[in-house]
């Protein structure tokens, strides 16, 4: 089974809590197949989480195309 991210090894698969609630509910939406597809899913998912919350509280750094321009 290919699985991304790490969390991965030869005594299991470990997850976050917030990927185990996203990994119940890939299952429960496959009906329990394609375990790794669930896997990769609930990990992104999980990310998007996070992301979304670093940008309610204002942890993003704002750049125009004009400041990445001048970066370079």
């Amino acid at each position: 089974m290919e699985v991304a991210e790490s969390n991965v090894n030869n005594d299991g698969i470990y997850f976050t809590h917030n990927e185990w609630k996203h990994f119940v509910a890939e299952v429960e939406m496959r009906q329990g197949k394609e375990i790794s597809k669930c896997i990769n899913n609930a990990r992104y998912l999980a990310m998007l989480d996070i992301s979304d919350e670093q940008i309610k509280k204002g942890q993003v750094v704002m750049k125009t195309v004009a400041d990445l321009e001048a970066m370079e």
